[in-house]
């Protein structure tokens, strides 16, 4: 009779294949869990944007155009009642929830800036059936009211940092006229990317505040140079 040798992994043979997967698998998938928050958080981002771009558009055709609304006048309307005549009821969603502050709507902390810095500017906020929280601000510059927007991408989940899940946006807010009365997100000097990374979009110094005009200007992509 003819035996026949049936070859086989030995138990160690086993056990350096499997430490071999481990290590690979250690290695590359921070990058693959990276890459993918990094697609998620522009995709989200890009849809609350369109979603606050939409009830802008709407609103302009109830009131007309924006610099028309009588929202800009110096201390004319607070953020509350801009965001009730101007936004809210322009999404159509009929599960908004309103909060007065950030700890009514479920923060535990203040949301910081991507230096660290806590900030509690927004003063109104609202949570759609999406799951996005805006938040609004006003405040008075030299010659007319201004109102910021902060979109928190994954509501009272996850960081809650600018730059990471909160972006700014802002209704005309701009060094350049041709940005008045039209919503953007915040690029207040309208700086180019590397400006922007180099001055307002960093874990050093920056607020990120104009984190989102990069995303924006990126194709709505988180680019590796993006300080993640």
């Amino acid at each position: 009779m003819i035996h026949h040798k049936k070859n086989a992994f030995t138990l160690a043979e086993t056990l350096i294949t499997l430490g071999i997967i481990g290590i690979v698998a250690a290695l590359t998938l921070p990058t693959i869990i990276t890459k993918y928050q990094k697609k998620e958080t522009a995709k989200r981002l890009q849809q609350a944007y369109n979603l606050l771009q939409q009830t802008a558009n709407l609103a302009q055709v109830e009131y007309g155009d924006m610099e028309t609304w009588d929202c800009f006048e110096k201390g004319s309307m607070s953020a509350e009642q801009f965001a009730n005549k101007y936004i809210i009821p322009f999404f159509k969603d009929t599960n908004i929830n309103r909060y007065g502050s950030w700890i009514i709507a479920g923060y535990k902390r203040p949301p910081k800036q991507m230096n660290g810095a806590d900030t509690s500017a927004a003063q109104y906020y609202f949570q759609t059936s999406q799951g996005y929280i805006y938040s609004t601000f006003a405040y008075d510059s030299s010659d007319r009211r201004i109102f910021l927007v902060y979109i928190d991408i994954n509501g009272t989940k996850g960081k809650n940092t600018y730059g990471r899940d909160i972006f700014v946006a802002t209704y005309g807010y701009s060094s350049k006229k041709d940005y008045f009365y039209k919503l953007h997100m915040y690029n207040f000097s309208q700086s180019d990317r590397d400006t922007i990374l180099r001055n307002s979009c960093n874990k050093t110094g920056g607020a990120g505040s104009y984190c989102g005009a990069l995303i924006e200007m990126d194709g709505w992509e988180i680019k590796d140079s993006y300080p993640w």
